[in-house]
């Protein structure tokens, strides 16, 4: 590149910058707005139901994930810089977790009970699931940042350029962990939401 890129003048440059993993939870809220017809028709959409199956009861969240860099160009020649991160903020986040109802459900029946006691099961999923690999990902991410090297630019104007591209680059790196997570929230999701788990629990109420 030009005006910015990876080279050999900025080798004994040390990335030490301060990393902070953050993570949280939004608030649960419940909508009973919807039919089961509705529902499913939401579930099949994000692949949340099996063939077959009717949902009157869905769990739905967004995942977000974002790199925040603060960066200090290292004065390594006349003119010559080698851009450092001093500052990473990686923001993992559960966004607006929503347990769906169907209006049809009656409240305070065990069929309404059986479904609202599953949903929230799955909301705890996403949550635990995220705090488990969250020591790891930290772990990881850390290793990550530290090992790639500085940007070496030849014009101070290009610190912020340097620095979208390191961000651009950290995410090419970290987005891959960030998967691996949503993977393992999936199977873990998987063995509530199956077949086997559907038939069982349709049996339960008709035993009240």
């Amino acid at each position: 590149m030009n005006n910015y890129s990876y080279a050999a003048n900025c080798s004994n440059i040390v990335v030490n910058p301060k990393i902070s993993i953050k993570s949280s939870y939004g608030k649960l809220t419940y909508n009973n707005q919807k039919s089961t017809a509705e529902i499913t028709t939401l579930a099949k959409k994000f692949n949340l139901v099996e063939n077959d199956f009717f949902a009157s009861g869905l769990s739905t969240v967004n995942f977000s994930f974002d790199i925040t860099i603060s960066s200090l160009g290292n004065p390594v020649g006349n003119s010559e810089f080698c851009v450092t991160p001093t500052d990473v903020t990686i923001f993992l986040a559960l966004e607006s977790p929503v347990i769906y109802l169907s209006n049809e459900l009656k409240k305070n029946t065990c069929e309404y009970n059986l479904v609202l006691r599953h949903e929230q099961t799955h909301q705890q999923i996403n949550k635990k699931t995220l705090e488990y690999y969250l020591p790891y990902f930290a772990d990881a991410a850390t290793k990550i940042i530290k090992n790639i090297r500085p940007i070496y630019i030849r014009d101070i104007n290009k610190i912020e350029a340097a620095t979208a591209l390191m961000t651009k680059h950290y995410n090419q790196k970290l987005t891959p962990l960030v998967d691996f997570i949503k993977k393992e929230t999936l199977k873990e999701q998987q063995k509530l939401d199956n077949g086997e788990n559907y038939n069982y629990e349709s049996t339960i109420c008709q035993q009240n």
